[in-house]
């Protein structure tokens, strides 16, 4: 039997309403799981994603500490920058073009970059004011103006290789930017500010920690020593149309260095328009065969022993003296030279003999002890040590040629390093670039030669800084240098020497009988002249005339250019020839290796009658004691060329 049709729509109506009331009762059950989830278990998290929302940290970069020379100028600093960036999901599409216009990128690679991220992102990073005022003009979505650091370099290529350069990022790539990166390098900082429902923050915020810039950092370096260094090196490269060059110049004091220059250069300023072998610090990371510049040691090597006097005289054969089976050659053909003719007239062949007789391992020992074949310990990056083989590896030909520079390798810096023991009486010392440094007392130091003989050597060597020598050119009017050429040969890769290409060096002090610096200049392959002295010398020249006033030497009154002449006669009792210590007791010295005119000086100062036969340097002379002429005697020299 069926139901009342009104008994059954109950029956519907009441089970509409249960489930009805069911799905309410979930509701609200969920519901109340729900807000328990979000109030109880999700409270945390969404409190912070709230803060998130209405508050933005920024993390603010901060500047890196300058570099200063050693008068406090400023050689590298930071300098605030704009840059532009945008967040990309909000940058309009159809906008992009114009946005690429005035950034000066192309439209369709801008294009893609934004596509590709959402959120912030990077558009052109430490860009010129007027390009960041031109995009802001256009009032675009998304975009902004963020504002960084950017280092900013005033003496630009002439500082270039020693300072390096900082990357976009603010780390130091190259040069004392990267050695020095922990000690430049700022913190830094975190700021968090409001915002508004929109998104755009509210003035005001609070530190959650503030930046903290990077320290100071002062060097030995003069910048104005440095500029007309890097001067006189560049329009000395272009005069001898040479491939590059490098200059150093120290303090011989305390080894501070006031300039280091090289050649090509480039701007630190825009450092990525170069190439990276075009960055690197060729003073101190480039070796060189140094030629005749190594003489002088070789010379020391010898007095050192005791058997050599500075009056000590060689026969140079004439200009070609075969050693095993070898055959060493003079540019000029020399008869008999003394120790300061040998080095006035850079006979290789009497160097050789020289060395021969010290031998290798009292040669090499020298050449140690004066910093060759080892880095200096400058603390720069890159420093090359150099290659001067050892003892065990030398024979007779060896020994010889490495007694005039060939066979062995250094770096301008060595060389510098080397010439201020000469000019510091004996001693080396650590050549230095950090003025911190520089102040530390005697570390590094030590006793490579004896007092009187670096004096001697450095009176050796102001004749060969002389019209006589062959480093005339290198000498400023009014001031007195000690110095020495060095012409090489340079490797061809094969074993052997290159026909046609050369370095040409100088190096030497000023002014001679109290050295404030030490200049070296290296020139490599120039075209011009090969020889240190005309390529090398006249760089050398520029810079000391200046430098020296610069730093309060005053060239001395007229008239004194002619006093190295007479240095060689009147050098101290502490000197090694005897010849020297006689003249001071009130004998004449000897007029061997004497040129013409110091012996027509010489004559004539003292009333005598001269006979001369031949020319160049003297290598007899009647009488042999000159102690007995008296004014109107007889004077005769014999002279080879």
């Amino acid at each position: 039997m069926r139901r009342p049709v009104k008994h059954r729509d109950e029956v519907y109506a009441r089970r509409r309403i249960e489930a009805v009331t069911g799905l309410l009762a979930l509701g609200f059950a969920l519901l109340i799981v729900r807000a328990l989830d979000l109030q109880w278990y999700q409270a945390d998290r969404l409190k912070q994603l709230a803060e998130r929302q209405r508050h933005r940290e920024y993390v603010i970069p901060a500047p890196r500490g300058p570099i200063l020379d050693a008068k406090g100028r400023v050689l590298a600093e930071s300098v605030r920058v704009p840059s532009i960036a945008a967040m990309a999901d909000e940058v309009p599409a159809e906008r992009v073009a114009e946005l690429a216009r005035a950034l000066g990128k192309d439209a369709a690679r801008l294009k893609r970059l934004l596509s590709r991220r959402r959120g912030f992102v990077w558009l052109a990073r430490q860009v010129s004011p007027a390009t960041a005022e031109k995009v802001m003009a256009l009032n675009i979505p998304g975009v902004r103006r963020e504002t960084e650091w950017r280092r900013y370099y005033p003496l630009g290529p002439a500082t270039g290789h020693l300072l390096g350069f900082v990357g976009v990022d603010g780390h130091g790539l190259e040069g004392l930017e990267h050695d020095l990166d922990a000690v430049l390098a700022g913190r830094a900082g975190r700021m968090r500010a409001r915002r508004d429902a929109r998104g755009a923050t509210l003035p005001g915020g609070e530190w959650l920690s503030p930046p903290r810039p990077g320290r100071e950092v002062r060097l030995t370096l003069d910048a104005t020593i440095q500029s007309l260094a890097y001067a006189a090196l560049v329009e000395g490269v272009r005069r001898m149309q040479a491939r590059g060059g490098s200059v150093v110049v120290m303090n011989p004091a305390d080894g501070a260095v006031l300039a280091m220059a090289n050649w090509p250069g480039f701007n630190p300023n825009d450092f990525h328009r170069y190439r990276p072998g075009q960055w690197r610090n060729r003073a101190v990371t480039d070796v060189v065969e140094p030629g005749s510049v190594l003489k002088p040691f070789a010379v020391a090597a010898a007095l050192e022993t005791g058997r050599w006097r500075r009056d000590s005289r060689l026969f140079c054969e004439r200009g070609r003296f075969r050693v095993a089976d070898y055959v060493i050659h003079d540019v000029h053909a020399e008869g008999w030279l003394d120790m300061t003719g040998i080095l006035a007239r850079s006979s290789n062949i009497c160097a050789a003999k020289l060395a021969l007789d010290v031998g290798a391992e009292r040669l090499h020992d020298m050449l140690r002890r004066a910093g060759f074949g080892r880095r200096t310990g400058i603390g720069l990056a890159g420093e090359s040590p150099g290659i001067l083989p050892p003892p065990d590896r030398w024979g007779p030909v060896e020994t010889a040629t490495i007694a005039f520079g060939q066979g062995v390798a250094v770096t301008p810096l060595q060389i510098a390093a080397a010439f201020s023991v000469l000019a510091r009486d004996g001693q080396w010392r650590r050549p230095r670039i950090l003025a911190e440094a520089a102040r530390a007392g005697s570390d590094g130091v030590r006793q490579v030669m004896s007092a009187r003989v670096a004096r001697a050597v450095r009176r050796m060597l102001v004749h060969a800084a002389s019209p006589e020598g062959t480093g005339a050119l290198a000498v400023p009017a009014g001031y007195r240098v000690a110095g020495k050429t060095g012409t090489a040969q340079k490797p061809d890769g094969h074993g052997g020497y290159a026909r046609d290409r050369f370095t040409a060096v100088f190096a030497g002090m000023a002014p001679a009988d109290d050295p404030r610096l030490v200049i070296v200049v290296v020139m490599d392959e120039p075209k011009a002249s090969i020889y240190g002295g005309k390529a090398a010398a006249p760089v050398f020249r520029r810079i000391a005339e200046t430098a020296l006033p610069y730093l309060g030497v005053a060239p001395s009154p007229a008239g004194v250019d002619d006093d190295w002449r007479r240095m060689p006669v009147r050098a101290g009792a502490e000197d090694l020839g005897a010849s020297e210590a006689l003249s001071h007791s009130g004998a004449l010295p000897s007029l061997y290796g004497m040129s013409l005119r110091e012996v027509r000086r010489f004559a004539a100062g003292r009333g005598l009658l001269l006979r001369v036969h031949g020319s160049g340097w003297v290598v007899r002379q009647k009488p042999a004691a000159l102690g007995r002429l008296d004014a109107g005697g007889v004077l005769e020299v014999w002279l080879d060329d």
